[in-house]
């Protein structure tokens, strides 16, 4: 730990920026210090800031908050009595800390062990000195042994781990206020292993998410599992592996999900995460604290926080295919009109609050664990269908796990010709509800996919990337970040990308298709990405997603927009507020409803996409041929305009209205003429584009 001294909240955001996570603000003399917890990467730019912070002694005389050993009132033995007066409250000793201190599981609900019952877990203070969590969990066992409906907890066994690191948070009341780790006596003389580093999944990958050093605040300890603390909540989830879970830690207001270890790395479980944690559109937490500086948690993956490795949700759902969360409980406000951080005020009535905000979150997870697929979060928001999540440079299907590989990806590219293109997975894209079945498209010009036997189909019906042939798109500089080595559209500033206006009259399913990377803090929320949509040209705008956070590697976004179906003037804009470094490539709309794939001619014609024309490409097709097939577009003089070759099996073609033509292709009657085998097909078409 280490202290600043600040001049108020420019500073604390300053301080954010360059990395520090804020513990609490201290007022010293009339002074107002942050203290800031250092790591491994950020102790080089700590030096010059900083000097060193004494322990500091909390005693064990709170309102609110109490040690684990204190007589009478201590979580012991607050929890022994609420046990010894409620049979629905049940106690289990599910193992022993560092110093012997029991790591006790509470069980509210029917007795014994059901396998018709899902289990629910939720626990608090994986880290010492964030007591608000505890309070929290201790505050969930009184609702669900009080308020929880019957035909919930009687058909879920809803356990609570109010104090996963006893040791380490005896110690804050005891000793150190700040205190982070377990008690653990490292081989150097120092103390302390991070419970929330030492969890065999992805332990020690790098030493970003976690520290190889002993005495450091993110120590990850000599081996995975190397802490009777972690052992004990290993053991648990053998016993009773969670559908779903939560750990509650502090703080900054965010609800997490895996993965965590590296950046751009997402769950396959994407879709019931996001369902059930919400969007910064329609989040699942919202924020009531008086004068808080946020409305609501940002939800996202833990790497939107900071990279972690050997941490609890990677390892749960890695483990067990336990949908995972965590969430950093409120900043709250205000200390001299700053957050509190760390030190949570010994108020009843701000922690019963910051309970109640994140009270629907948790009744939603206790639903969710009876039917996953019928998840409905506290937000509203339901399970996503299978479909496609990217379609370019890399093609991303989301499937139900139970649905087999598909055959193969058939590929429409722009020219409209067809081929097939294999899916594949790993493990790490195979979860509980959905697998990601990827495939690398990065050498294909794609214009539609379709997933062999699954019914699913994917269409994209604008794409730019920064490259001197996109055209219409103001605002942002062109740089060489490209997703796939081309250009990109980045920004360190407060900057507006805008599109240029698409036509998406007779489309439906509609979606917004891009890739992205960011720096920035979760610490500074109002720092962000906005994506806004306008179906009427830029006359008016609303916000369709918010990018939040570090997200410092490529990753997809798909943002479903119902709003733009058939809108003549769409356009999307990408805002950065407060100098958010933003880039983004592969930007398009895209529809899962597309006919690109359907045999459009029967025997003896030729069939057209749409007609009249109102969009830059028509698909022409005809009966399957064994020889090549000649396409020719004649106007209604006679004058053949436009002819191409198409090899068989093929017996499609794309006609662009925009490329390769001689003259401008005006709104008019044409005909369509193709031959092929020696048989001769015949259309009458109408284009019919809006004027620009």
């Amino acid at each position: 730990m280490a202290e600043v001294r600040i001049s108020g909240r420019g500073t604390l955001d300053s301080l954010a920026r360059l990395g520090f996570e804020v513990a609490g603000v201290r007022d010293i003399g009339g002074a107002l210090y942050a203290v800031i917890v250092v790591t491994p990467q950020t102790q080089g730019a700590a030096r010059p800031l900083t000097a060193a912070v004494p322990e500091i002694t909390a005693a064990d005389t709170f309102q609110v908050y109490h040690s684990f050993d204190k007589p009478a009132v201590g979580i012991r033995a607050t929890l022994e009595a609420w046990a010894a007066a409620d049979p629905r409250i049940q106690l289990d000793s599910i193992g022993a800390s560092v110093e012997g201190r029991p790591i006790i599981a509470v069980k509210v609900g029917p007795a014994g062990d059901d396998p018709a019952r899902p289990n629910v877990l939720f626990m608090g203070t994986h880290h010492a000195r964030e007591w608000v969590s505890t309070a929290i969990a201790m505050r969930l066992i009184r609702w669900l042994a009080d308020s929880a409906p019957p035909t919930l907890l009687n058909t879920r066994d809803v356990w609570v781990i109010p104090v996963e690191n006893p040791d380490g948070y005896q110690y804050t009341f005891t000793n150190d206020r700040f205190w982070r780790t377990n008690r653990r006596l490292n081989s150097d003389g120092t103390h302390g292993v991070d419970p929330n580093r030492n969890y065999p999944a992805f332990w020690g990958v790098d030493d970003l998410g976690s520290s190889p050093t002993p005495g450091t605040e993110t120590y990850r300890g000599t081996a995975p599992a190397s802490e009777p603390e972690t052992q004990a909540i290993i053991a648990f989830h053998a016993a009773h592996p969670p559908v779903v879970s939560l750990s509650y830690h502090s703080y900054s207001g965010l609800v997490l999900y895996p993965y965590g270890y590296h950046a751009g790395e997402l769950p396959p479980d994407l879709p019931l995460f996001r369902a059930l944690a919400g969007t910064d559109i329609a989040p699942a937490v919202r924020d009531n604290l008086a004068e808080s500086s946020i409305t609501y948690y940002h939800p996202g993956p833990g790497w939107n926080l900071y990279a972690t490795n050997g941490e609890y949700t990677d390892w749960a759902y890695r483990a067990h295919g336990t949908i995972a969360f965590t969430t950093e409980l409120t900043s709250g406000c205000c200390v001299g009109g700053l957050f509190y951080g760390f030190i949570f005020p010994d108020d009843s009535a701000l922690v019963n609050q910051v309970f109640r905000d994140n009270l629907p979150f948790a009744v939603a997870l206790i639903t969710a664990a009876g039917n996953l697929r019928g998840a409905v979060g506290a937000s509203g928001l339901t399970l996503a269908p299978a479909r496609f999540e990217s379609l370019w440079p890399d093609s991303w299907l989301s499937l139900d796990a139970a649905t087999p590989q598909p055959l193969s990806l058939t590929l429409r590219t722009a020219a409209g010709a067809t081929a097939l293109r294999g899916a594949q997975t790993d493990s790490l894209r195979r979860g509980t509800t959905r697998t990601i079945w990827r495939t690398d498209l990065t050498l294909d010009s794609v214009r539609a996919l379709r997933a062999d036997g699954t019914g699913i189909v994917a269409e994209l019906l604008s794409l730019a990337g920064a490259d001197p042939r996109d055209v219409g798109w103001t605002g942002w500089t062109r740089d060489s970040l490209g997703l796939v080595g081309g250009s990109a559209w980045s920004t360190a500033l407060n900057d507006t990308l805008t599109s240029p206006v698409v036509d998406l009259r007779g489309r439906t399913g509609v979606w917004l298709h891009l890739w992205t990377m960011h720096r920035g803090s979760t610490f500074t929320p109002d720092q962000q990405g906005v994506i806004q949509f306008s179906g009427d040209s830029g006359a008016t705008w609303s916000n369709v997603a918010v990018l939040v956070g570090d997200g410092p590697s490529w990753y997809p976004v798909r943002v479903d927009l119902p709003q733009a179906d058939g809108r003549r003037g769409a356009r999307v804009r990408f805002i950065s507020q407060r100098d958010f470094p933003w880039s983004v490539d592969a930007v398009g709309f895209a529809t899962d409803v597309s006919a690109v794939f359907q045999l459009l001619a029967g025997p003896g014609a030729a069939e057209v996409s749409e007609n009249p024309v109102r969009s830059d490409q028509v698909v022409i097709s005809w009966p399957a041929g064994t020889g090549t097939a000649r396409v020719a577009i004649y106007g209604f003089t006679g004058e053949r305009l436009h002819q191409a070759s198409v090899a068989a099996p093929t017996n499609e073609y794309v006609w662009d209205l925009t490329l390769g033509n001689a003259r401008r292709v005006v709104n008019g009657a044409y005909i369509v003429v193709v031959d092929v085998d020696g048989r001769h097909y015949r259309r009458r078409l109408f284009v019919a584009r809006p004027v620009p």
